[in-house]
């Protein structure tokens, strides 16, 4: 079962529950910004994200796992338990709303515009900021990357990156 993210103790060990961790990290840095909107939703998500309705939505992916003896790259030792780690890729995803056309075809104003892509900007950096932080005990993180597009009204941050979890807390050996 999950603990406090913040404590430094390892949880459950499940790719949902990093994310969960990163997810809450992440929701509680947005939510002590004040400059941020506040968000509508968070959740962490399995598979391709879909939306409807994408103003201030957070949510977590956890992308792939695999084990590794040469952090972060898909390198395993032998046994594959003594000195590897398991790697836990994961999407954090901000969708926050755009400027768009109006009913009568008018384009946003340009400081409507600027506007709304600087505080998305901050908000991608609060982001940012907190992945790249202290993870807890034993953790470690590598490979965070930050991507930006408008996508039909939605401004979507995703940032990516590899958490990197003793491999003694998912062995499957019998003598682990």
């Amino acid at each position: 079962m999950a603990t406090n993210p913040f404590s430094g103790e390892l949880l459950a060990e499940s790719p949902y529950a990093v994310a969960e961790v990163m997810l809450q990290r992440v929701q509680a840095a947005l939510e002590a910004c004040e400059t941020s909107e506040p968000l509508a939703e968070s959740y962490v998500v399995i598979g391709e994200l879909t939306w409807d309705e994408c103003c201030g939505i957070l949510v977590a992916v956890p992308l792939r796992t695999f084990r590794t003896a040469q952090f972060p790259t898909a390198v395993t030792d032998a046994t594959n338990c003594d000195s590897s780690l398991l790697a836990v890729e994961i999407a954090v995803v901000l969708l926050r709303c755009a400027p768009v056309i109006d009913a009568q075809g008018n384009l946003p104003s340009i400081e409507d515009m600027t506007s709304s892509f600087a505080a998305a900007s901050n908000d991608a950096a609060v982001i940012f900021n907190e992945l790249s932080g202290a993870l807890p005990e034993g953790w470690e993180s590598a490979n965070i990357e930050q991507g930006f597009s408008n996508d039909g009204g939605c401004i979507v941050i995703e940032t990516r990156l590899t958490i990197g979890l003793p491999q003694s807390e998912w062995c499957a050996c019998p003598d682990a």
